[in-house]
């Protein structure tokens, strides 16, 4: 079953602050006075301030002279009146995940952290649920099919859920469902002025889906790419593609297998008991050097992929550079060229993952382009390089240029200008002209002092 999403008590979105402060502005104590018991203040140096601060990729380091940890709306809006009383900026965590630049701008600013507002509960009607602004992704998840409904979910489960809805959010049943934006029926926010809203989103009709799922996980090496993706390119060919098929693609270093050389490895992940042989045989008569199956609830296919709380891809503390290509069938020429850089990588930059999304699309495309802000809704796969690292400023400028390097290669086999992911976007992408008319009308309407400029501005 589905569950549609009223979205609450979030900081996010828009600013009617004057950029004077007022002339008798709370003190830190009369502040904290005006919090909710149960609310806490972190202060660098402290335990708190340190869980708080650390990130996904350790190149993201936003400064914060307090961060806040909220517990109730009130509590959301009585920081942001102390921050916009101070002089202060402020910047929401949730998951910790997100990888722009921008976020470097943050200095001296007023930390949200909303970690203590991840409350969920279906609702009487019994095909929503209340989420709370802080709530992390696999969360949702869990707890949704413990109940024995599901929405789509985003694809790692441990990145925040609210946060990846403003980008679009990809994941396993966006075929059924559409991306995580879609999902919306209503939202509970609190603007830059410390007023508290709700909007009201357009729902579109759903089905449900399947409970099952079945994931096979084979490993190439890389001479066998091409033969690789010229298959995968047929399933996204298909007029009749179907909803329940979904894969993963990954270039990593596994010197078990090639010690100089990255490998290939194929994720299809289907919704069904049995994944059709017409997907598989044609990958298991290339001879994988390994293969594994199983078939795990919707949780589990993260865990294959490595994206569960504990699993590889959610460590944090990590520096990691990420730049995104979207596309719609796979080049094998560049994608060589790819794997030609990955062979040339210095042995510091040898945890690199490049990262290639496959998830339906159906529902997606059947969506308006023209309903919501997100702009990519004929994209079928989304291409990442992953430069990851132990925290080292020396490999910073080389990390950054890599990482160019094969976006501009991933770019030019798509034959189309650069698109990019605003939820994977480093900070040095251009957005598209014509889709911003009304986005800077919005944004002149709602936040003409620029507090909202710290994730993608719309300048």
């Amino acid at each position: 079953m589905l569950c549609r999403f009223l979205w609450a008590w979030t900081a996010f979105t828009v600013s009617f602050v004057s950029p004077t402060p007022p002339l008798s502005a709370p003190s830190l104590e009369e502040f904290v006075d005006s919090l909710s018991p149960t609310a806490q203040i972190y202060y660098p140096g402290s335990e708190g301030y340190a869980n708080a601060t650390l990130r996904w990729g350790a190149g993201q380091t936003p400064q914060y002279d307090i961060i806040v940890k909220v517990v109730t709306e009130a509590d959301v809006q009585e920081t942001i009146l102390y921050a916009n009383a101070n002089n202060k900026s402020f910047h929401t965590i949730s998951g910790g995940h997100a990888i722009t630049a921008y976020l470097n701008n943050i200095e001296h600013a007023v930390g949200i952290l909303m970690r203590g507002m991840n409350d969920i509960s279906i609702t009487e009607s019994s095909n929503t649920a209340l989420v709370g602004g802080g709530i992390l992704n696999g969360d949702v998840l869990d707890y949704l099919w413990a109940h024995g409904k599901q929405t789509m979910t985003t694809a790692c489960a441990c990145v925040g859920y609210i946060s990846p809805i403003l980008g679009g959010g990809h994941g396993w049943n966006q075929g059924r469902y559409g991306l995580a934006a879609d999902q919306l029926v209503s939202a509970r926010m609190v603007l830059a002025n410390g007023t508290a809203i709700t909007a009201e989103i357009k729902i579109y009709d759903r089905n449900p889906g399947l409970e099952n799922w079945t994931v096979d996980v084979l490993s190439f090496t890389h001479d066998k790419m091409e033969s690789v993706v010229g298959i995968v390119n047929t399933w996204l060919e298909s007029p009749n593609r179907p909803v329940e098929l979904d894969h993963y693609i990954m270039f990593y270093f596994d010197p078990k297998i090639d010690t100089t050389n990255p490998v290939v490895v194929v994720f299809v992940i289907y919704q069904g008991t049995t994944i059709p042989t017409q997907y598989t045989e044609p990958l298991y008569a290339l001879s994988p050097t390994t293969s594994t199956s199983g078939q795990p609830d919707l949780a589990g296919v993260s865990r294959f992929t490595g994206a569960d709380r504990n699993g590889a891809s959610c460590e944090k503390g990590l520096t990691r550079s990420v730049v995104p290509v979207s596309a719609i069938t796979y080049d094998p020429a560049s994608l060589r060229q790819v794997l030609t850089i990955m062979a040339s990588l210095s042995p510091s930059l040898n945890q690199t993952v490049v990262l290639l999304e496959g998830y339906a699309t159906n529902r997606v495309d059947a969506i308006p382009s023209d309903s919501t802000a997100y702009p990519d809704r004929e994209g079928q796969l989304l291409l990442s390089p992953f430069m990851t690292y132990e925290r080292n400023e020396n490999l910073d400028a080389e990390a950054w240029e890599v990482a160019g390097r094969i976006r501009d290669v991933m770019t030019e086999g798509t034959g189309e200008a650069r698109g990019a992911y605003v939820n994977y976007a480093r900070g040095d992408e251009t957005p598209e002209e014509w889709r911003l008319e009304r986005l800077r009308r919005l944004k002149k309407e709602y936040d003409p002092f620029g507090r909202f400029n710290f994730f993608a501005p719309i300048v």
